[in-house]
């Protein structure tokens, strides 16, 4: 349940450091330890994607393709349709990069935005005292405020989401077909020899630890892309690495797989606007859940299916914290003393002009 991810309390900036360094300190297995953060307002806020927020999940019979791969197809065409020429990066490549894109502009989408800086992650989670604005709006929310940080071992998230292909050959004939048992046995078979070794998804090498086991779906695209026309001969030969081919068929695919089988991924992708630079935004991104009787023995509270959120995933549970902030407006003032403003983050010209006329007293 959401009450057994760990929670610890600050009332200062100074108690958040503390906890972020005891969390580096308990998960440190080596030290390549590496934390992504995400700042919400309230703590009630769940860890699930904007896009299946308060919906059903309607399957066709062969439960390969849902009304949630319609919202999201819809959404990307009208999306690309009317903001291609907006892009003041370079405009993505792939479906699943215009995903990011989407998602830094408020369109509902199966990612979900974490940060690597613990900074931006206190800006979004205070941010009602914060902004320069003083009205009735910004009052009430300060009113309401529960700010809580997460904090994501990313990493490890990856790293667990290798096992469940090396434990289930199911997973792995799905994402082949039906007609490629034999390979899907294979590659089960290899992934589970070289698990120790690390050599399709964990480098041992100390100097690689910036890198290691962080996945960009948009840069596999492309590498797919290399192998076009010769996917299965390439995994049948393990020229293509066979865990990021089940990554792509997966997470950018879609397709669809139980409640509970397999865990959010945690991603990279492109910076295509300065806001995403500035936010140092990275995401988790979530499979198409097919609702069983899974998802019905472990998510449903008081008779009722409250949420897909990380938190309430087996899975994903080990490697997440939480901080709930109990004095937001002394955090507030304290961050701003560092030099924090809005304009960090949304770094456009009416919020930089809003900052020079705000005080250090939200």
């Amino acid at each position: 349940m959401a009450g057994e991810v760990r929670t610890r309390y600050a009332e200062s900036l100074s108690e958040v450091y503390q906890h972020i360094s005891s969390v580096g300190q308990e998960t440190r297995k080596t030290d390549d330890t590496m934390l992504w953060f995400r700042g919400n307002a309230k703590a009630s806020y769940t860890l699930e994607p904007s896009i299946f927020r308060k919906v059903d999940y309607q399957y066709n019979d062969n439960q390969t393709y849902s009304d949630n791969h319609l919202r999201e197809e819809y959404r990307f065409q009208s999306f690309m349709s009317r903001n291609y020429d907006n892009v003041t990066y370079n405009t993505p490549q792939t479906v699943i990069e215009w995903q990011e894109v989407m998602q830094h502009f408020f369109t509902k989408t199966r990612l979900m935005d974490w940060s690597e800086s613990l900074i931006v992650a206190l800006e979004f989670a205070l941010e009602a005292f914060i902004t320069p604005v003083k009205d009735k709006e910004i009052q009430e929310q300060r009113r309401m405020a529960q700010p809580v940080v997460w904090v994501l071992q990313p990493a490890e998230l990856n790293k667990s989401v290798y096992k469940v292909f090396m434990e289930k050959t199911e997973l792995i004939r799905k994402a082949l077909g039906e007609r490629e048992e034999a390979l899907a046995v294979r590659i089960q078979k290899e992934l589970k020899k070289k698990e120790e070794s690390g050599i399709y998804y964990n480098l041992r090498d100390e100097r690689e630890k910036n890198i290691n086991a962080i996945i960009g779906l948009s840069s596999l695209e492309m590498i797919r892309n290399a192998f076009r026309g010769r996917e299965l001969e390439a995994l049948r030969t393990f020229e293509m690495n066979p865990f990021f081919y089940l990554l792509l068929r997966y997470y950018s695919d879609g397709i669809p797989v139980g409640m509970g089988q397999i865990p959010p991924l945690a991603i990279i992708h492109p910076y295509h606007s300065q806001r995403i630079k500035s936010q140092k935004g990275v995401f988790t991104i979530f499979p198409y859940y097919i609702p069983d009787s899974y998802m019905n023995k472990l998510y449903k509270v008081n008779g009722e299916y409250p949420s897909i959120g990380m938190e309430y995933m087996e899975l994903c549970r080990p490697y997440l914290y939480r901080i709930q902030i109990t004095n937001p407006q002394r955090v507030a003032k304290e961050l701003m003393l560092t030099g924090v403003r809005r304009g960090n983050i949304y770094p456009d010209i009416q919020i930089v002009s809003q900052d020079m006329e705000n005080v250090v007293n939200p």
